[in-house]
């Protein structure tokens, strides 16, 4: 009982701390600015629905989405085909550069981003991929392929080899073996790391304000940034924008949730 009461004492406070602001932010979507000063956190007098109208087609925020799941996708299909190829070739194969490439993958995570900005932007303006959604889409993977492809190789090196020696003993090639066996038993991980990535991808806000100008081409983290200036004094569909933009996150991640949880819980014990 004792033991309860500290953890609820813990929980509760946190709860509070992360579940007020959302619930500021999502009963703020359908008030004007004087109910939202007025009274914060009570219901609204009059739903105004027009707020998301607002935000959705006004503030082109349609666009940004779209923008965003284009974006997001890509970055999350490339990084599951490219980091679990490699992660499969650091976990079964024993060569010469094999712990030095694994240290180099490792040096990508203790990098910090804005270190390499400068020739990130020279190598962007090189190849013309300013105002690009694939220079986004590069530099998320770039950026994510670290950390996706550490723990898809710990997972992996957890899987029994006699399922592969089987399968080589029934003449299956190295790369049957990777599709047919091990990208089928790494879904709980590969499941983890897209959704971690999706998430950076969403969210990231730093890369589109260096690399997109171009309203047609910004996510939808950059177009929050629209509500800065002639709208910056309409708190109603600027929570209501806020709200559209944390939607898809919230949603994928309690999709996923489980997955999430079993693919950190998996590597961590060998067989």
């Amino acid at each position: 009982m004792k033991n309860k009461v500290i953890i609820y004492a813990f929980v509760l406070p946190m709860g509070l701390l992360f579940i007020g602001p959302m619930l500021f932010t999502f009963l703020s979507s359908f008030k004007g600015n004087t109910e939202i000063f007025s009274a914060p956190f009570s219901l609204p007098e009059v739903f105004r629905f027009e707020n998301y109208i607002v935000a959705w087609n006004e503030a082109n925020m349609s666009r940004y989405f779209i923008n965003s799941i284009v974006i997001s996708l890509a970055t999350v299909i490339i990084l599951a085909f490219v980091s679990s190829m490699a992660a499969y070739v650091l976990a079964r194969f024993n060569f010469k550069i094999n712990r030095f490439l694994s240290l180099f993958f490792l040096l990508g995570m203790m990098l910090p981003m804005h270190t390499v900005l400068v020739p990130v932007a020279y190598m962007i303006g090189l190849l013309g991929l300013k105002n690009n959604l694939l220079a986004l889409v590069l530099l998320f993977v770039a950026f994510s392929l670290s950390f996706s492809i550490l723990v898809l190789t710990r997972f992996m090196q957890s899987i029994n080899l006699s399922l592969e020696e089987a399968a080589i003993i029934d003449g299956a090639s190295y790369f049957q073996i990777y599709w047919r066996i091990i990208l089928p038993m790494s879904v709980p991980a590969i499941s983890t790391i897209s959704i971690f990535n999706f998430l950076a991808a969403w969210n990231n806000i730093l890369f589109p304000l260096l690399f997109i100008n171009d309203d047609r081409f910004k996510p939808i983290a950059l177009g929050l940034l629209n509500f800065s200036g002639e709208r910056g004094s309409e708190f109603g569909p600027l929570m209501a924008a806020i709200i559209i933009t944390i939607t898809v996150p919230l949603i994928v991640y309690l999709l996923f949730q489980e997955k999430v949880e079993s693919g950190l819980a998996a590597g961590a014990v060998k067989e």
